[in-house]
């Protein structure tokens, strides 16, 4: 049995199927559910709606791929750590869009002769 730590209030059945790597991307999460329908249990009843909400205690089981998941919330120490690495994520992404902008600025252009009125 898997624990997925739960940083927010709630997590919904598209995104876990996402986060397990069950699918690729979260347009995927209608169709797998279509194709498992029966197969997928959240706290012991068959559930196939991808908004479906897991929350701290749940139980979420996947017979067919030899899966169960228990959703916990994160403590305060898992929580901090997670804050200071979505923070240091954010400042990287704001450093390479500066960079990204730089350098674009200092690119060479390139020269378009000028055009005279009556010619092509």
């Amino acid at each position: 049995m898997e624990k997925y730590i739960l940083f927010e209030e709630y997590i919904t059945l598209g995104q876990v199927l996402k986060e397990l790597g069950l699918i690729a991307t979260g347009g995927q999460a209608k169709i797998f559910l279509a194709e498992h329908t029966g197969e997928i249990f959240y706290n012991g009843e068959a559930e196939n709606r991808r908004g479906k909400k897991m929350r701290n205690g749940d139980l979420l089981e996947f017979p067919t791929f030899d899966l169960a998941v228990t959703f916990v919330q994160a403590s305060p120490d898992e929580q901090a750590e997670h804050e200071a690495e979505k923070a240091e994520e954010a400042r990287v992404k704001a450093v390479v869009k500066k960079m990204n902008a730089q350098n674009k600025s200092t690119k060479p252009s390139k020269k378009v002769a000028p055009r005279f009125p009556g010619r092509k």
